[in-house]
């Protein structure tokens, strides 16, 4: 038999092969998206039985976040933050570097190895000028580093509080990292918060499903005496856990008529 022959059955038998493989790689998606919708029909249909209504008709997408391991082992202000945010300013090393203090005219920031950090404003020093109070707090954010979204906005007497929840990476929310800028008349006196910064390694795992994270919400609800009757958000995103070494781990926010809950992306354990 000719070369040219036995190539070309060879290309044949080839590209049979790779036939066979992409329709079983099809038909298992195919069978994948099917246990998916049946399996979010399934649990809707649960939670009604519950008396649990879910805001809109549809459940959220499934994600796969990576945990972070984050490089820095601690979560002091830098002084160019501090700088942009008081100008020029004295720094003070207290408690073996546990506390960092930033002083100058316009007031002091206080920065624990934590990520925590106070900031005490003078009178005059961060006025509202033609901007919202939203568009203010966020430009004062951003020269500590902080990138963030508003969660929150109340008044508590003279007091205008607004609560942002920073964001990993521009998009991803990390419920536990927080900051609360308080406003008197049409100036900004106050910021207090938690924030993580830098860079970090991820390693993979799988966050459970929407329906899963549902059922097994529903269970800790019926043994805890917990009550809600209504879910109107779930969001995956991050918690910050650690202290020398600090993770993001990835979890589901759900907001419930009675209150908010953090749970394991990795089992649905209630974490807070």
């Amino acid at each position: 038999m000719e070369w040219s022959k036995i190539k070309n059955i060879i290309l044949l038998i080839l590209l049979s092969l790779n036939g066979i493989l992409l329709i079983m790689v099809v038909s298992q998606e195919v069978r994948y998206r099917s246990y998916q919708a049946i399996a979010r029909r399934e649990v809707q249909i649960t939670l009604a039985s519950s008396g649990v209504t879910l805001a809109g008709e549809d459940l959220p997408p499934d994600m796969d976040l990576p945990a972070v391991r984050l490089d820095q082992e601690n979560m002091h202000t830098g002084a160019d933050q501090a700088e942009a945010l008081l100008g020029r300013c004295q720094r003070e090393d207290e408690s073996g570097g546990v506390r960092v203090t930033y002083s100058s005219g316009q007031g002091q920031l206080d920065s624990f190895g934590s990520g925590r950090f106070t900031a005490e404003l003078s009178p005059g020093a961060m006025p509202v000028q033609g901007e919202s109070l939203e568009e203010h707090g966020r430009e004062v954010l951003e020269k500590l580093g902080f990138a963030g979204r508003l969660i929150e906005r109340r008044e508590e007497g003279e007091e205008q509080i607004l609560v942002y929840c920073q964001l990993w990476q521009g998009d991803i929310t990390i419920f536990n990292c927080q900051a609360a800028l308080i406003y008197q008349g049409d100036e900004l006196r106050r910021i207090e918060g938690q924030r993580v910064q830098g860079t970090g390694s991820t390693s993979r795992g799988e966050m459970i499903t929407v329906p899963t994270l549902l059922i097994r919400f529903l269970s800790q609800r019926n043994e805890s005496g917990r009550m809600f009757s209504r879910i109107n958000a779930i969001t995956a995103g991050y918690r910050l856990s650690g202290s020398r070494v600090f993770m993001l781990e990835p979890v589901w926010y759900v907001e419930t008529d009675t209150g908010s809950y953090t749970l394991s992306g990795r089992d649905g354990s209630l974490l807070s």
